[in-house]
């Protein structure tokens, strides 16, 4: 391995980074912060970002556009749940902006985003009804694309959350793998199963990499979802094969609970 090639990498990613700060700090963050008064702050203020899984979609009785419920983790968690379906990383920069005030004074963020960035959403629409089509692995590659970009948009997230909570410890979740692969499923929900944990393992990947690039904690909820996938005996993911029922690959509340709120509980010692 030649050493040049090695700081070209570094300075490519330093400077994607910043790029990608910078593009956060101009969508809309206050020009100048009001000073954090970090020895006033006693109380224990955790806040909850991301997109409809920090949201809790599936848990529960929720309503459009947020889709929040009542089962979501970080509800459960005692924090204020500001997820919001469809939310991107670009989409909780905003959130994030609007809600400065309030992360100012946060001693604790959770963070679940990345899916939407690279387009789980295409992927659902496509794969669901012909998992082997030419339409899914077409949507499956533009996701593998997306996901290369991924890292530096979680990077860049975190560092701008820490801007606006510079006292808060921050903690990232990845998504579960959707499916229990089990000798009874039909052979065209195998080929859907495979698609779908193969992305899940890669969108982690990517998440995990954006977070320690960031110095945040990396919370993986893979093994606490194991045997409670899609085909299980007790699933924690909802799905009645309706691509149009937004609640679909969506944990239900007992995955909320029993995954969720104990992965990030333990990750942020509540």
């Amino acid at each position: 391995m030649k050493p040049h090639h090695t700081r070209s990498r570094a300075y490519t990613l330093a400077v994607s980074l910043t790029a990608t700060i910078l593009a956060f700090g101009l969508s809309g963050a206050p020009a100048q912060a009001a000073p954090v008064d970090t020895t006033a702050k006693q109380a224990t203020v955790y806040v909850g970002l991301g997109d409809s899984y920090a949201a809790g979609t599936g848990g529960g009785a929720s309503a459009p556009p947020c889709f929040q419920s009542a089962a979501a983790y970080p509800t459960l968690l005692g924090g204020t749940n500001l997820g919001c379906f469809g939310a991107t990383t670009t989409d909780v920069a905003v959130v994030a902006t609007n809600n400065a005030a309030l992360l100012g004074s946060a001693s604790d963020i959770s963070l679940t985003v990345g899916g939407n960035d690279v387009g789980t959403g295409a992927v659902t629409a496509a794969c669901v009804p012909d998992p082997l089509g030419a339409a899914c692995a077409a949507a499956v590659e533009s996701t593998r694309t997306a996901l290369t970009q991924l890292p530096a948009k979680i990077a860049g997230l975190v560092a701008y959350l820490r801007s606006l909570a510079p006292t808060a410890d921050i903690a990232v979740t990845g998504y579960p793998r959707l499916f229990t692969v089990t000798n009874t499923m039909p052979p065209q929900q195998q080929a859907l199963a495979a698609t779908f944990n193969s992305m899940a393992d890669a969108l982690n990947a990517a998440i995990a990499a954006g977070s320690r690039a960031a110095g945040a904690r990396f919370v993986d909820v893979t093994q606490r979802f194991l045997d409670h996938g899609i085909g299980s005996d007790k699933p924690w993911i909802n799905f009645d094969g309706n691509v149009l029922n937004p609640e679909n690959f969506h944990p239900n509340a007992a995955g909320y609970n029993n995954g969720y709120r104990t992965a990030v509980n333990a990750a942020l010692k509540r």
